[in-house]
């Protein structure tokens, strides 16, 4: 029986180190299954799950991603999933994308997010960006998130625009479902 893993590494941004980690999970014969990777300014980070052959110890892992943590300054972060962890959730909800967008303030994350854990709405994915051209900062933020399949998102939509507006910020919402040709 496989184990399942996930990681975290953080580190500078510079070429190599996607290489450097898939090479040393494929060294230990271990299978890359879900992962994000994203530079963050100046900062390059990964998130993975994979399994390993039962014979891999935690041990044998974090032995093998030491050169890397020492000679790329990576902070290497390992966690086991346990049986009930490494279980997919079972996705019972409608996809949609969200988009925010508007001059850069704090708290735009927090009353968007809260909004829509109060509305029992799951975030999937999120994806910021903050830029500055001259002028004031503007604020980029795109959601994937699951209603619930009883949720009307025309229900929704008004409390986003509300706090849309309360915030100085463009909301809109689309379905994220795979248009049938």
């Amino acid at each position: 029986m496989a184990n399942r893993w996930v990681i975290t590494v953080v580190g500078k941004d510079r070429p190599g180190i996607v290489a450097g980690v898939t090479k040393m999970l494929y060294r230990l014969g271990c299978n890359l299954e879900d992962s994000a990777m994203t530079r963050l300014e100046g900062e390059f980070a990964i998130m993975l799950i994979f399994s390993s052959p039962a014979t891999i110890s935690e041990t044998s892992i974090r032995k093998a991603f030491s050169p890397l943590e020492r000679d790329m300054r990576l902070a290497v972060h390992l966690k086991r999933l346990s049986k009930a962890e490494a279980t997919t959730p079972a996705k019972g909800g409608k996809p949609y994308r969200i988009s925010v967008y508007g001059a850069d303030r704090p708290g735009i994350v927090f009353r968007v997010s809260e909004m829509l854990a109060r509305a029992r709405i799951n975030i999937l994915d999120v994806h910021t960006h903050r830029s500055a051209s001259g002028g004031p900062s503007l604020y980029l933020m795109l959601l994937e998130v699951e209603v619930p399949a009883r949720m009307k998102i025309e229900r929704l939509e008004p409390r986003l625009k509300a706090l849309a507006k309360s915030l100085g910020v463009e909301v809109s919402v689309r379905s994220n479902e795979a248009e049938v040709l």
